[in-house]
């Protein structure tokens, strides 16, 4: 027996929805916030002209208008903004926990070191995936402490981004100072 396969009803368009274009009318598919819908016998669109990059609004020439077109529903279609999420990297500032070899450590990141010693952009542009992370060793519990090594240096590291986790951090408790959320949990996780 074949089974049939039930196909989903499209789902209308609705104010509020971006979409792109099904056909390029210049040289790339424009995409678009639904802003009105005017009826009539096949649906019309006015959409607010987003930009590819980041999906902010796209204004005209002198900057003070935005920029708006229209499209028939048959000459849109539902934008997947997969792609447009920005991704969770690291930055100057987060608190991360690196796992390796059963060992685990908790730092705080203090800058980005290219892997040759070279200059890198990280600090200013933000992380670029390759370079090494430099952290300041901190206590994981209430307060998050930095350490200190036996001669009161302050207890730094480096290391790559694999095996590397950003830690969220909560804020202060009844007990006092801030603390990083399912220290406990991680910590049964890894037997440590």
């Amino acid at each position: 027996m074949i089974a049939k396969r039930k196909l989903k009803k499209p789902v209308p368009l609705k104010i509020g929805d971006r979409v792109i274009e099904r056909v390029a009318s210049g040289k790339k598919k424009r995409i678009g916030e639904i802003m009105f819908i005017i009826g009539g016998k096949r649906r019309k669109f006015e959409l607010l002209q987003l930009s590819p990059h980041d999906l902010t609004p796209m204004h005209r020439h002198n900057n003070e208008q935005l920029k708006f077109f229209r499209l028939r529903e048959d000459q849109c279609k539902k934008l997947n903004e997969f792609k447009y999420r920005e991704r969770k990297t690291f930055c100057i500032g987060d608190v991360v926990r690196h796992a390796s070899h059963g060992r685990v450590r908790y730092g705080k990141i203090v800058s980005f070191v290219h892997p040759e010693g070279l200059y890198t952009d990280s600090n200013e542009k933000g992380y670029n995936g390759k370079d090494f992370i430099e952290c300041v060793a901190i206590s994981p519990r209430k307060g998050l402490a930095i350490k200190f090594d036996a001669d009161g240096e302050i207890k730094r590291f480096v290391v790559g981004p694999d095996h590397c986790k950003i830690c969220e951090i909560l804020p202060m408790d009844k007990n006092g100072g801030v603390r990083i959320k399912d220290y406990w949990e991680m910590k049964n996780e890894t037997g440590a």
